[in-house]
């Protein structure tokens, strides 16, 4: 709570309702305008508003609401004088700390409604010129100005900014070695002859710590000394409350609690704090599934089980499953986390059949590496070595022979990933960029590179319109297009590519209309989404892509272009998507139009 008083005791007031300028701060005359109210038996009017307070008075007053019938005129002034006290704090609260409030009723002779006439006299608008740090209790090395807490200030004196101010300096205190610092009051003393004021902090910042051990609450799966080994600070530093939150960070990011409450506990005469950290498990198993449609893919399906926490240190174990009719695939993976260095390590191992109408192919890899997340987790790096064997078939006519070759190949996949996005299935916010470089080594050497990133943008009243795109890049160095096996060129199209285009067929085919697939390939999409309803969207795209033997895109080669709409319902589990496209130049082995049935936005 805000005080403040003139520095002749005689003249003595206080602000009693800061929460009264913090409500005013998110006020709008819109606001007051898009509320339906019953007939009125009175009328109101407002005269001396200051220009920052136009419109936002009204929302505080209870006669402007009209929250109940005055029958009478004696009712009408008890709540008009309610709303004086009402608007006289507001008027403190936003800095007019001599301002005042009074009201008229004036009654109407020939028996009409009679109105309630405010009027505000809002006085100068005063300056804070000085700022008064004040604590209720004794330590040592405590900053004394706001100046020391590197806190800049520009003389306002309404409320809402002397908060902050103060929010900030006890911020400081935690983060430089006080971890039990709180407010006590705030007020300002003023001078009503000058129009300024000295506004007064007061604090209690406990004694100066350093950082304990970890003290673990709430387990039971999980070993104690793995959340111990995630902290953040070494013992015996300086206490610092953001470190402490990073910490909290850190057991959250692991997914395998459902409560995580990290505090400073009470300093020891050593000056030493424990940190008490309360966790409560989530559940170990999960059970998902998923399914899909396109008529260039088939019906498509997708389950997973997930065990969390195996042996007690934060490991994911995961075996997913996956199958349409061109791709059918198994994979298991385990990851553990690595808490020194935020990162975590993990194995992967995973088998696919692929039956498209440019090759079949039955493959197995094995992968192992290692990851670390940068900038507020939005920066993750990966690298890891792999090994893969492939039995691969030509199954195109004008191929010299249909018998299987077998590849082998080790590769060391080293990906940069920028994932601002809010959401996995229906992001709204947020930009994820990704590029990856790949050698390999075995049946043939060469390196492949790829590059994406998607975003998009809202315009209008509760994002009304949503405009996205995306675009890829694919590019191969050190082997031929002859020699470079079929399953590791680039392809385009279907429902994840080129939209309206058959799988693998945006591109250039043989003379019996199979994929022939390329060393590189471009990739773009634009997309409008417009809200019809709060769960419904319509939209309306463009996608485009190319296919090339040359081992970098020149942009020069033939784009094949898919142009469609669809709808959008966002269900609790998340968007669900029809989309129907059509080929822009469609040739004689395409598809008059694909459909495409989906859970999450393309992009």
């Amino acid at each position: 709570m805000l005080r403040f008083q003139p520095r002749n005791p005689r003249r003595l007031r206080t602000l009693r309702h800061l929460a009264a300028l913090l409500f005013l701060s998110a006020a709008s005359p819109a606001a007051l305008a898009a509320q339906d109210a019953p007939d009125r038996s009175y009328e109101t009017s407002i005269e001396g508003v200051p220009d920052e307070l136009e419109g936002k008075l009204e929302l505080i007053s209870e006669l402007v609401k009209n929250v109940r019938n005055y029958p009478t005129s004696a009712a009408l002034r008890r709540a008009a004088r309610r709303d004086i006290d009402a608007f006289n704090d507001a008027l403190q609260a936003a800095g007019y700390y001599a301002g005042s409030a009074d009201f008229e009723l004036v009654l109407d002779e020939n028996g009409g409604e009679p109105e309630v006439v405010f009027k505000i006299n809002a006085g100068e608008k005063f300056k804070i010129t000085g700022y008064n740090i004040l604590y209720r209790d004794e330590a040592e090395g405590r900053p004394q100005t706001l100046e020391e807490a590197n806190i800049k200030t520009d003389g306002q004196s309404d409320g809402a900014t002397l908060q902050e101010q103060q929010q900030k300096f006890v911020t400081y205190l935690l983060n430089n070695g006080y971890p039990n610092a709180k407010i006590v009051t705030r007020r300002a003393l003023a001078e009503f002859d000058k129009a300024e004021a000295e506004a007064v902090f007061v604090f209690e910042s406990g004694p100066r710590a350093k950082f304990g051990k970890p003290v673990i609450e709430g387990v039971e799966s999980t070993d104690p000394s793995f959340i111990s080994r995630m902290k953040t600070w070494e013992e015996g530093e300086e206490f610092d409350r953001q470190k402490m939150t990073n910490y909290a960070d850190r057991i959250r990011k692991t997914g395998i609690f459902s409560s995580v409450q990290v505090r400073a506990g009470e300093t020891n005469e050593d000056g030493v704090a424990p940190i008490i950290v309360d966790v409560q498990e989530r559940k170990r198993h999960t059970i998902g599934v998923g399914v899909s449609y396109s008529t260039a893919e088939g019906p498509g399906g997708r389950v997973f089980f997930e065990h969390r926490n195996i042996f007690g240190n934060g490991e994911i174990g995961r075996v997913e499953l996956r199958g349409t009719q061109v791709e059918q695939s198994a994979k298991v993976s385990l990851t553990r986390p690595w808490p020194k260095i935020d990162g975590e390590v993990f194995a992967n191992g995973a088998f696919s059949n692929e039956t498209t109408d440019a090759f079949d192919a039955r493959s197995f890899e094995v992968s192992g590496g290692l990851s670390k997340r940068w900038l507020n987790d939005n920066l993750e790096t990966r690298g890891a070595i792999a090994f893969e064997t492939t039995r691969i078939r030509n199954t195109s006519l004008d191929a010299r022979t249909n018998q299987d070759e077998r590849n082998y190949f080790v590769s060391t996949p080293l990906t940069v990933i920028w994932d601002s996005e809010d959401d996995l299935l229906n992001p709204q916010k947020g930009f994820r960029a990704s590029f990856n470089v790949t050698p390999y080594a075995g049946s043939d050497y060469f390196t492949q590179s790829e590059l994406a990133a998607r975003s998009r943008v809202h315009f209008g009243e509760d994002d009304l319109v949503t405009l996205a795109a995306r675009m890829a890049l694919g590019a191969t160095f050190g082997s031929s297009f002859t020699n470079l096996p079929l399953n590791k060129r680039f392809y385009a199209g279907g429902g994840g590519s080129v939209r309206g285009y058959g799988f693998q067929e945006a591109g250039p085919l043989d003379s019996e209309g199979d994929p022939l697939g390329g060393r590189s390939k471009v990739e773009g999409a634009f997309e409008t989404r417009v809200k019809v309803m709060n769960n419904i969207q319509v939209a309306g795209f463009v996608d485009a892509g190319s296919v090339s033997p040359d081992s970098v895109p020149d942009f020069t080669d033939e784009y094949f272009i898919g142009v469609g709409g669809g709808l959008r319902y966002f269900s609790p589990v998340g968007p669900i998507r029809l989309d129907v496209a059509f080929p822009l130049d469609k040739r004689e082995t395409d598809r008059g139009f694909q459909i495409y049935i989906a859970l999450g936005q393309p992009f």
